[in-house]
């Protein structure tokens, strides 16, 4: 039942958090839904999905899990920069354009409605324009895991600079496709335009206020790659990764020469970066909203911490510290990281942030074919 009443879940956490905890404003606006996002170089994809949908929600449901060829199922929404190769989905380029006219330039993003089918060959997405003009097929790989979902969760992964995975699960069955961002032509020139430019206005106003959240916004994803969960709620919580940190450069070789009781440090980056709007907690650590200011969202910093023959994350009050500043006084949590081996040898640093449960999650670094975790929960 706990599956079927996120939403409740989350009205019962805004009324239950004590006195003087506010929580801040949420990022987005509450729309019933979960929304996985990953950015790579300022290009985004997004896939948004209905919360706890299990196996006694249909019969559909049932085929589905059961691999019945002709079974069908709607996953969600899929948003993607136009630079998105996916399956047949490929990127969406500006054939005209003579001129440097706005009206004439392809859209930023596209949308598509993503469905599970299983056919004589296979699995594979169905991915329909919103209009259902156009239909384009995504073949999938698929294995039976050990582990059983017993809701379906998707999650996005980094594997390289400008390229991704796209993973389903669900009961024990785990679907999964890879994407890229291609590079395409530069826009055309605007044509100059004499005349003043556009007075700046008050900085209390809402309008500049936004336009200085975007432009902060800019400036991080142009050092900074960004995996995010945004709740049924609006509430977000993101982690940012310093871009084309490579298993050749020589921060990674400090990964096993990192002595015991030490932080890995990196010249070459600044810490991972934690923005979470919601209270979570990690095993037996809390990690609140509201560390460097009250009613705003919490910031940390984390640091990868080798304990005797196991990793740590630690989060530090100390968001923006470069990779070799780490100050053991701004720390306020030490939490026992998972650590495996997987994946391609060439993946860059990097995080995700992957949807377990309606209100639980894990926290992943990657890094090589080396990779830590730490699942967390929405507490009050």
């Amino acid at each position: 039942m706990e599956n079927r009443h996120f939403a409740l879940g989350f009205a019962a956490l805004m009324v239950c958090a004590p006195v003087g905890a506010q929580l801040p404003e949420p990022s987005a606006e509450a729309d019933g839904l979960v929304h996985v996002e990953l950015t790579l170089d300022r290009q985004l994809i997004g896939v948004t999905f209905s919360p706890g949908l299990s196996a006694d929600d249909g019969a559909e449901h049932r085929r589905v899990l059961a691999g019945a060829v002709g079974s069908r199922f709607r996953v969600g929404r899929l948003e993607g920069h136009r630079a998105l190769r996916l399956g047949a989905i490929t990127p969406l380029v500006d054939q005209g354009a003579a001129e440097a006219d706005d009206s004439d330039a392809p859209p930023t993003t596209i949308n598509y409605d993503l469905f599970l089918v299983r056919n004589g060959s296979g699995w594979e997405l169905e991915a329909h324009t919103v209009d259902s003009s156009a239909v384009s097929l995504v073949p999938l790989r698929h294995r039976m895991t050990d582990r059983s979902f017993p809701t379906m969760t998707v999650a996005l992964h980094a594997i390289g600079a400008e390229s991704g995975r796209l993973a389903l699960r669900w009961g024990r069955h785990l679907w999964s496709t890879d994407f890229r961002f291609e590079e395409l032509p530069p826009p055309p020139r605007r044509a100059r335009v004499s005349g003043r430019g556009t007075e700046r206005g008050d900085d209390s106003d809402p309008a500049e206020i936004e336009r200085s959240a975007e432009v902060a916004r800019g400036l991080l994803l142009g050092e900074r790659d960004e995996s995010a969960l945004v709740f049924t709620d609006g509430r977000r919580i993101s982690l940012a990764s310093w871009k084309s940190v490579d298993v050749e450069d020589e921060d990674y070789g400090r990964l096993w020469t990192t002595g015991d009781g030490a932080v890995v440090e990196l010249v070459r980056a600044s810490v991972l970066r934690f923005k979470n709007d919601v209270p979570l907690r990690f095993g037996e650590a809390d990690l609140p909203t509201g560390n460097l200011a009250a009613g705003f969202a919490g910031v940390y910093g984390i640091w990868l911490k080798r304990v005797g023959d196991g990793w740590r994350f630690v989060f530090s009050d100390e968001p923006d510290s470069w990779g070799t500043q780490h100050d053991p006084d701004f720390d306020v949590a030490e939490i026992p990281a998972v650590y495996s081996r997987g994946g391609s040898s060439f993946r860059p640093l990097g995080a995700t942030l992957i949807a377990t449960g309606v209100n639980q999650g894990r926290l992943v670094v990657h890094w090589g074919l080396h990779q830590w975790a730490s699942d967390f929960t929405v507490t009050r």
